[in-house]
C-alpha cells in the first residue's frame, strides 16, 4: 500500500497533465481524421497508438505525438489519386514506409539531410498546409461540394457551386469557431476543443438541428483494430518517394518541437532518439488502422503546462482517451461534422504567424523567393510531397547562386614614420587611394570560409582586378576552413602571373592542414617553404611578418638600385 502511495505521489502530476492533454488531443485528433476524409475513429487509434508506444520509446519528459494536421494533409494531397476501395489500406501502407524511412534514416546517420531542408522552406510549407486544410474543409464547414487537385480549382468550385451552401452547417460551423476562441478568454484553463464539442453537440441535438447537418454517425466499438498491411510492391513503388518526402515532414516538425521544448526546460533533446521512436511508432500503428503521426506542437505544450514531470504522461493521456472512449463512445455519433471542420479551421488558422512571413521576406531576397516559391507550389502543385522537393530545389539553387560569390577582401597597407604596426585598408576604402603606397609595397589578399569551385570564376576575376606588376601579394589562409582544387589551379595561375612580373607571394596563416596538402600538390615549393606562415595566436600576426619580410626585401633592393645607379654616375 505504501509503495502505491508513493508512485501516486510521484506520478500525480504526469497523471493530471495526461488528462488535461486527452481532452486537447481526443477532438483535435478526431477532426484531423477528417482532413484525410475517413472515420474519426481512425484518429482515435492513431492517437491511442502512437502514444502508448512512444511513452516506451521516448526519451523527452514532456513531448507529445499524435496526428497532427501538417502531417495529415500532406497524406492526404500526396494520396488523393488513391481514393478509393482500399484508400484505408494505402494509408497505412503509406504510414508504414514513413516510419520505415524515418527509422532507417536514424540508423544509417542520414537523418542530417533535414537540415538541408531551409527554414524558409518549412514556415512556406505550414503556411501553404495552414491555406490546404481550409480548403479541404470547405464541404464540411459550408455543405459546398468540391474538388480539385489544388487550391485554385477547389476554389473555382466553391463559387460556382454556391448555391448549395448549407446556411445551418455554415452557423454551425462559425459558432463552433467563437467558441474555441472565446471559452479560453473566460478562463485559460478550460478545455476549449473538448468543451466546444461538448456545448455544439448538445446544442443541436436540443434544437433539432442536427437532423438538418452531417452528424459523425456510428463509431465501432473496437479499441484495438489490428489489421495485417498488404505489401503490394507495385504500389509501394508508386508511394516510396511520397512516404519519404511525409518522413522528412514529420522529423521537421518533430525537430521543431524538440527545440522549442529545450528553450522552455533544462531538457537537452536527444534527436536521434526521437527520431527512431517516431519512426517506430508510425512501422508499429500501422498494424493498428492508425495514420501518420509526429510531435504535436498543442498536445506538447498542454502537457508541459499541465505541469508533467515523466514520460509516463504520455501513457496517461492514451489511457484517459481509451476510458472516455469506452464509457461515452455512443455520444460520439452525435457530434456534427461542421464542428469538427470548425477545430479543424481554428488549428489551420493557429498555424499563421504573420510576423515570421514578414521575418522571412525582409531577411535575404534569397530567403523570400524561396518562401514565395515554396508557398506558391504548395497551394498550387497537387501534391505536398512534390512542393517539399520544389522547395528545397529552390533552395540550392539560391545557395549555389551564394556560394559564386567568393569570400575574399583586397587589402592595401601602409606604414608611417613612427608606427609601431600596419594599417591595413580594404581595396575600396577611400583612404586607400590617400595613403602612400609604392609599386613595390604589398597587396594582402584575405580568404575567408568554405572556398568550392563554385567560386573560381568570380575569384579570378577579383585577382586580376587587383593585380599589379612588380608587387608583392600576400595570400591570408587563415579564416578558410577548406578549399578545393579548382580554387588551387586559380591560385596557382595568379602565382605565376606574380613571379613573372617580378612579385613574390608569400601565405599567412596556414595551418597544418592546408600545408600539408599544399605540399603534396607542389604549391609550396612553388612559392617557396620561407614565404609559408603558419598561424599565430595573435590575429593579423603572421600578415605582419611577410609585410616586414616584403618591406624590408623592397628597401634592399632600392638601396641596391641606389648604389648601382650612383657607380654608373661616377663612370660617367
Amino acid at each position: 500500500m505504501q509503495n502505491i502511495q508513493s508512485l501516486f505521489k510521484k506520478y500525480k502530476n504526469d497523471m493530471i497533465s495526461g488528462l488535461t492533454t486527452a481532452t486537447i488531443a481526443l477532438p483535435q485528433n478526431m477532426a484531423y481524421a477528417l482532413i484525410l476524409g475517413i472515420n474519426p475513429i481512425y484518429g482515435i487509434y492513431a492517437s491511442i497508438f502512437s502514444m502508448l508506444t512512444a511513452s516506451i520509446f521516448n526519451l523527452s519528459s514532456y513531448v507529445i505525438v499524435g496526428p497532427t494536421n501538417m502531417m495529415a494533409v500532406a497524406l492526404f494531397s500526396s494520396l488523393s489519386n488513391f481514393q478509393g476501395e482500399n484508400y484505408l489500406e494505402i494509408i497505412f501502407l503509406t504510414t508504414f514506409l514513413i516510419g520505415l524511412f524515418q527509422f532507417l534514416l536514424v540508423s544509417f546517420n542520414l537523418s542530417e539531410l533535414i537540415k538541408y531542408v531551409s527554414h524558409p522552406v518549412v514556415v512556406a510549407l505550414s503556411h501553404g498546409a495552414a491555406v490546404l486544410i481550409l480548403f479541404s474543409q470547405i464541404e464540411n464547414f459550408t455543405g459546398v461540394s468540391v474538388s480539385g487537385s489544388n487550391v485554385i480549382t477547389k476554389g473555382w468550385q466553391f463559387i460556382k457551386n454556391f448555391e448549395q451552401i448549407n446556411y445551418i452547417n455554415l452557423g454551425v460551423g462559425l459558432l463552433t469557431l467563437i467558441l474555441i476562441y472565446l471559452i479560453p478568454r473566460l478562463k485559460q484553463e478550460l478545455p476549449e476543443y473538448l468543451l466546444t464539442v461538448t456545448i455544439m453537440t448538445i446544442f443541436t441535438a436540443a434544437s433539432g438541428l442536427n437532423s438538418s447537418i452531417s452528424l459523425v454517425g456510428e463509431i465501432p466499438k473496437r479499441i484495438i483494430d489490428f489489421n495485417l498491411i498488404n505489401f503490394d510492391w507495385h504500389l509501394v513503388g508508386q508511394l516510396y518517394s511520397k512516404a519519404f518526402s511525409i518522413a522528412l515532414l514529420g522529423l521537421i516538425q518533430t525537430m521543431a518541437v524538440l527545440q522549442a521544448i529545450s528553450l522552455k526546460t533544462y531538457e537537452e533533446p536527444d534527436f536521434d532518439r526521437e527520431f527512431r521512436s517516431q519512426g517506430i511508432s508510425n512501422m508499429v500503428i500501422s498494424f493498428f488502422s492508425a495514420f501518420a503521426i509526429s510531435a504535436s506542437f498543442s498536445n506538447t505544450f498542454a502537457n508541459l503546462s499541465a505541469g508533467a514531470r515523466h514520460r509516463i504522461s504520455q501513457f496517461f493521456c492514451a489511457l484517459s482517451i481509451i476510458i472516455f472512449i469506452l464509457f461515452f463512445r455512443p455520444l460520439l455519433a452525435y457530434i456534427p461534422v461542421a464542428v469538427l471542420a470548425g477545430l479543424v479551421i481554428a488549428a489551420a488558422l493557429g498555424i499563421a504567424d504573420f510576423k515570421e512571413v514578414i521575418k522571412n521576406m525582409k531577411t535575404t531576397r534569397g530567403d523570400a523567393l524561396i518562401f514565395w516559391s515554396t508557398f506558391t507550389a504548395t497551394i498550387v502543385l497537387p501534391n505536398l510531397d512534390q512542393a517539399i522537393y520544389f522547395g528545397v530545389m529552390v533552395s540550392l539553387v539560391v545557395v549555389l547562386q551564394i556560394s559564386k560569390k567568393a569570400d575574399i577582401e583586397m587589402l592595401y597597407y601602409d606604414k608611417k614614420e613612427g608606427d609601431k604596426g600596419y594599417h591595413l585598408h580594404h581595396a575600396h576604402h577611400e583612404d586607400a587611394d590617400q595613403s602612400e603606397i609604392s609599386a613595390k609595397q604589398a597587396r594582402v589578399v584575405d580568404l575567408k570560409g568554405a572556398v568550392h569551385f563554385s567560386a573560381a570564376d568570380d575569384l579570378k576575376e577579383q585577382l586580376e582586378d587587383f593585380f599589379a606588376k612588380d608587387t608583392d601579394f600576400i595570400i591570408r589562409f587563415r579564416n578558410v576552413r577548406r578549399v578545393d582544387i579548382t580554387i588551387i589551379g586559380v591560385l596557382e595561375e595568379f602565382i605565376d602571373q606574380v613571379q613573372a612580373s617580378g612579385g613574390e607571394v608569400m601565405l599567412t596563416g596556414v595551418n597544418e592542414k592546408i600545408l600539408k596538402m599544399f605540399r603534396k600538390i607542389g604549391l609550396s615549393e612553388k612559392v617557396g617553404e620561407n614565404n609559408i606562415y603558419l598561424p599565430e595566436t595573435e590575429y593579423f600576426a603572421a600578415t605582419n611578418k611577410a609585410l616586414d619580410f616584403s618591406n624590408n626585401e623592397n628597401g634592399s633592393s632600392k638601396a641596391e638600385e641606389k648604389k648601382v645607379e650612383a657607380e654608373e654616375d661616377k663612370e660617367k
